[in-house]
């Protein structure tokens, strides 16, 4: 064991028979978890990743289950607050004699080093800056909708309000400030809300960015 922890990967077990999972002590590191409570699915993930990177997770565990095809993608992790790092997920299949899958285990790197983070031009830190100061929701957005920077009540909202208004944002090629408005899915009270979104599109140094706020309505 302490020549896996020298090594510096994560590493994890998923069985599939019973729905339990193992992580080991670099998850615990890397995402604050507390040792005294131990986390046992494979949910315990799933707050760290944006819709569509937990989709497109669970799209490369069935085809490796179901086709045999590779278990190896790398995913887009928010850590702590506003901190994305970039993960490399390796994994494969254990099978019974039958050839039925009954454990999922693999090993998990951070690769944001390699990757890059989006930067942020000095002449807009400014603007970065500002954002906590704002009695709203904000981010800036860069060409690609990827959040360059993002406040405090940002991530306030659920992955879920986020994902939707980045998809939509992302099918926009409004050169324009626009807005628009949708309904939120039901709290756990059974309301629903609407949310209502700003985006003002400006280029700066021939890049196209977006600053992006949301309201609740």
């Amino acid at each position: 064991m302490r020549a896996l922890s020298a090594c510096g990967d994560g590493f994890w077990e998923f069985d599939l028979l019973d729905g339990s999972a193992w992580f080991s002590e670099w998850f615990y590191r890397k995402l604050n978890w507390s040792t005294e409570t131990k986390r046992t699915g494979l949910l315990d993930l799933q707050p760290l990743l944006q819709t569509a990177a937990w989709e497109e997770l669970m799209r490369k565990f069935r085809s490796h289950l179901e086709q045999g095809l590779p278990l190896d993608l790398k995913l887009r992790v928010q850590v702590a607050g506003d901190h994305i790092e970039w993960w490399h997920l390796r994994g494969s299949a254990r099978r019974n004699d039958a050839g039925q899958p009954i454990y999922l285990a693999g090993s998990m790197r951070d690769v944001s080093a390699d990757i890059g983070q989006p930067e942020i031009p000095a002449s807009l830190l400014c603007l970065r800056e500002a954002f906590d100061a704002l009695p709203v929701a904000a981010a800036l957005l860069d060409a690609r909708s990827a959040v360059l920077k993002a406040n405090r009540r940002w991530f306030e909202f659920p992955e879920a309000d986020a994902a939707q208004v980045i998809a939509r944002l992302q099918r926009s090629s409004a050169q324009t400030p626009f807005e628009f408005s949708f309904d939120r899915a039901a709290g756990a009270g059974g309301d629903t809300r609407r949310l209502h979104v700003r985006a003002a599109p400006f280029e700066h140094n021939g890049i196209r960015h977006l600053v992006v706020t949301l309201e609740n309505r």
